[in-house]
């Protein structure tokens, strides 16, 4: 009996989007190789105490109080052209049981959905670790140096605007492939808006406002929720904190003066039924977060951008007329509340969203790592046409 294929998702859990891209990514191989052994690896969980103290906790740091330290730190290793975020000995050392798990595994393909993890994967190749295959999922609308590694055989990227950056950092082109952000087949499916508007008790007259703040970074949500909620507005805001213990202690302590009403949730489960009920999403732009609302053909307005790729994914979105960038939590609000109002706005708001969506891409990235080269990945793709 033929042995299942073994292949490795590797991510890291800086916030919830690259996690989220590589279950997409994982459902998207099972699904098409339904014997396949493929597991999902979160590089953070079980690293080292001191991996966490240098590299981690610095970069969280930087971006939720020092954000403009971050942007500038970033820009200066794009500029240089860095090809590392780390020595290779700090990746060894501090994330030990990621080359245990490639060792013991022996994947024939490794799924990197994280910067982090494809230095680590291409460092396991390097040391002879492993002989998988190597592709490399950007999940935003912006790279850096650091993702073009020899040992990457193919690329899986959001945009054109990406390939041209991994070329011109040296990436060979027949090895980039546009495939678009990888998402949850939820955000596919229909949902019942009337159903997802009782559960969350939303008054039938009153428009749902989603308020995001991604998984990482400053994020003032409080304060937009606070503005929507003494608009004097008739509106209903659902404020999705996620794991973020600290914007849900500020948004609890927020109060709603009618006619307008507000719900606080920590994680949800049904973002795609939401995103699908609501008039307006209003959040941190994050590459996954900012896919999601396109295929659930929603105006959004961006706010709080982390320097980097957040911003290019807002500017991307927002120049395919499908958002509004605010400067701030008020403005956000009030570009809402903008939005609320007029009606044919968000209609062709709605209908660029569609347009900008990639509704397959987690089945496009599957067939790229299940195929041997881009020439095969075509040939696959003209088969299920």
């Amino acid at each position: 009996m033929e042995e299942a294929r073994r292949i490795l998702v590797l991510t890291l859990s800086f916030g919830s989007g690259h996690v989220r891209a590589a279950q997409a990514v994982a459902r998207g191989l099972r699904r098409q190789e339904p014997r396949a052994d493929v597991r999902v690896c979160d590089a953070l969980e079980g690293a080292r105490l001191p991996f966490r103290a240098f590299y981690v906790w610095p970069y969280w740091a930087m971006v939720r109080y020092a954000p403009s330290l971050w942007g500038r730190f970033f820009s200066a290793r794009v500029a240089r052209g860095d090809a590392a975020t780390a020595p290779p000995w700090a990746f060894r050392r501090g994330c030990a049981r990621v080359f245990k798990l490639v060792e013991d595994f022996r994947p024939e393909t490794i799924v990197a959905c994280e910067v982090a993890a494809c230095e680590l994967a291409a460092l396991a190749r390097r040391e002879g670790l492993t002989r998988a295959r190597l592709v490399n999922v950007i999940t935003d609308h912006e790279a850096e140096p650091v993702w073009v590694k020899p040992e990457a055989d193919a690329y899986a990227v959001a945009d054109e605007g990406v390939r041209a950056q991994l070329c011109a950092w040296g990436a060979p082109p027949e090895r980039v492939e546009v495939c678009g952000i990888p998402t949850d087949e939820d955000f596919r499916a229909r949902h019942d808006a009337t159903e997802t508007r009782r559960r969350h008790a939303v008054r039938d007259d009153a428009p749902l406002v989603l308020l995001m703040g991604g998984g990482m970074g400053p994020t003032r949500m409080d304060r937009v929720a606070a503005s929507l909620c003494r608009s004097g507005v008739p509106l209903h805001v659902v404020a999705v904190a996620g794991r973020d213990a600290r914007a849900l202690r500020k948004l609890s302590r927020v109060k709603a003066e009618p006619p307008a009403r507000l719900s606080v949730l920590g994680w949800a489960d049904d973002v795609a039924a939401l995103m699908q009920a609501a008039s307006v999403l209003v959040t941190k732009p994050g590459g996954l977060t900012t896919t999601e609302a396109a295929l659930s053909s929603l105006p959004a307005v961006f706010f709080d951008a982390i320097r980097g790729p957040e911003q290019r994914n807002a500017a991307r979105v927002a120049e395919a007329g499908a958002a509004v960038i605010a400067d701030g939590p008020e403005a956000a609000a009030a570009a809402a509340l903008s939005l609320l109002r007029d009606a044919e706005a968000r209609r062709r708001m709605s209908e660029c969203a569609r347009r900008l969506s990639t509704p397959d891409s987690a089945a496009v990235i599957a067939r790229l790592a299940l195929h041997a080269n881009v020439r095969a990945l075509t040939a696959a793709a003209r088969l299920t046409a």
